[in-house]
């Protein structure tokens, strides 16, 4: 029934007007949703044109209207598509606390689970849950379509980085300066311990036992200073194997030191790992 349709009804509540007073609110009232409810309907917005259907057929209503707005109401119930929205989150698990905005507009606080009634027509989701980044999607929902699902999948953002593995170079290379260090040091031993013994018997060759005491003092200095070197080299070279076997990945390998007397006086020292 269309606004021709309304107008009949009308004359024919005029003919009832001894029953009511002239100008009745209520009755008013009643036409004038009847009247909107069918300019929206035409408009293709039916959730609106169903609240005024569902005012003019109300019991307070002229019989008359009533059962035209009944009918109205039928039919676009009928014709109102509905969607299921449903969400989870990046491990699949159903979310509740979404809240869904329609073309810009608030539209639920939540999910329940229950079909949601929405006009025809292409429309713009926006859905939105704590700590993920919200999902967006555009829907043409076709009128008479019921139940049309709408499932939205959350990224959670912000998530916490993984710790830190320690970096692999790290050991090997605190080994190889530790290492280093160790080489350097025997080479230190390995030089004055030799020029120690050169110049020992040097002396012992040329002036013994009537050697002056700075000759004799500078020979053992340089023998005191192999020494320290020797033990040095021997530490730091520990050390930076140790280094090297506790880092992860690399099984323990075959080590040794090695301290050779030397003819004359005097060691040299070395240190043997295979990788």
């Amino acid at each position: 029934m269309r606004r021709g349709a309304l107008l009949l009804v009308c004359m024919a509540l005029a003919g009832n007007a001894q029953a009511k007073p002239k100008g009745d609110p209520v009755k008013q009232q009643c036409i004038d949703d009847a009247e909107e409810g069918q300019r929206l309907r035409d408009e293709g917005k039916l959730g609106m044109a169903r609240e005024k259907f569902v005012g003019c057929a109300n019991p307070s209503c002229p019989g008359a209207v009533v059962k035209e707005c009944r009918a109205w109401l039928t039919d676009v119930e009928a014709r109102m598509p509905t969607l299921l929205i449903s969400a989870v989150d990046a491990a699949g698990n159903d979310l509740v606390d979404v809240k869904v905005s329609v073309d810009g507009r608030p539209w639920l606080d939540r999910l329940t689970g229950t079909e949601t009634a929405i006009d025809p027509g292409p429309h713009q989701f926006r859905l939105e849950a704590a700590g993920a980044e919200a999902v967006e999607e555009t829907l043409v929902v076709a009128e008479r379509q019921k139940g049309r699902a709408l499932r939205a999948k959350f990224a959670r953002v912000n998530a916490p980085a993984p710790p830190k593995k320690p970096e692999a170079a790290s050991a090997p290379v605190a080994a190889y300066v530790v290492g280093g260090v160790g080489v350097a040091a025997l080479a230190s031993f390995a030089f004055f311990g030799l020029k120690g013994i050169s110049d020992y018997n040097h002396l012992k060759d040329t002036c013994d036992p009537n050697c002056s005491t700075s000759d004799t003092d500078a020979v053992k200095t340089k023998f005191l200073v192999a020494d320290i070197s020797l033990g040095v080299g021997v530490v730091a070279l520990g050390v930076a194997t140790y280094l090297f076997l506790s880092h992860p990945g690399k099984s323990p390998s075959p080590s040794q030191a090695t301290i050779t007397p030397l003819r004359g006086g005097g060691w040299l020292a070395g240190y043997e790992t295979r990788f």
